[in-house]
């Protein structure tokens, strides 16, 4: 099981300048439901934005989110 903090980031980095649920769901491969069970985490830590956009939601890093991306760089 990945550490929560580096599960953050690991989502944080695939909703990169946004992306819908079904997109991040696609890039961490897991279904839609977890994806957005991940992104309503987050958003209620305010470390992503949500948005409606017609039939879909559109989830953005915030300013917080990102500056705890900055604060923690991927390892590679």
């Amino acid at each position: 099981m990945q550490h929560r903090a580096g599960r953050i980031g690991v989502v944080l980095r695939a909703v990169g300048a946004g992306c819908t649920t079904g997109a991040l769901a696609a890039r961490l491969a897991v279904s839609a439901p977890t994806a957005s069970v991940q992104a309503t985490a987050l958003r209620e830590a305010g470390l992503l934005a949500s948005a409606r956009d017609g039939r879909e939601v559109v989830h953005m890093v915030t300013a917080l989110g990102a500056g705890l991306l900055l604060a923690n760089p991927a390892p590679g």
